[in-house]
């Protein structure tokens, strides 16, 4: 908690697919987030987990970080929009609209692979022109 502000972040790995996930709300204030979680007893704070976060992400209330580990670049962030997924990552100068809504660890996994060239060709353009971004996507 921050200045009467609260958020909520969740991490985990899959391992063997060599990726890291991130779910996190923004700041918001305590009785927005008590709302948001429906939390009703002080141990409700403790019970709070994935399927929680996962819950607010749904509902366009948290964004997702979701990282290849192997990777020399940063995460991508992954926020739902209407019915469209918007994906940006400001260390590769990087914004992309997927037309339907990504909400499943496959479903990343799936839209790095599908889109590798792309992320190399912008990792490029930013070394090349050492472009620094102060946009505060993933920040």
């Amino acid at each position: 908690m921050n200045d009467g502000s609260i958020s909520s972040n969740y991490d985990f790995e899959i391992e063997e697919l060599e990726f890291s996930f991130s779910l996190f709300s923004e700041e918001e204030r305590l009785g927005e987030f008590i709302e948001g979680f429906r939390v009703q007893r002080i141990k409700d704070f403790e019970a709070l987990g994935y399927k929680n976060s996962w819950i607010r992400y749904l509902n366009r209330e948290a964004d997702r970080e979701v990282t290849q580990m192997e990777s020399e670049e940063g995460p991508l962030c992954f926020q739902l929009h209407k019915m469209k997924t918007l994906v940006f990552a400001a260390s590769l100068h990087f914004y992309d609209e997927v037309y339907e809504q990504l909400t499943l660890p496959e479903d990343f996994i799936s839209y790095f692979s599908k889109n590798q060239e792309l992320f190399c060709f912008h990792s490029f353009l930013a070394k090349t022109y050492n472009l620094n971004c102060s946009l505060p996507f993933c920040s």
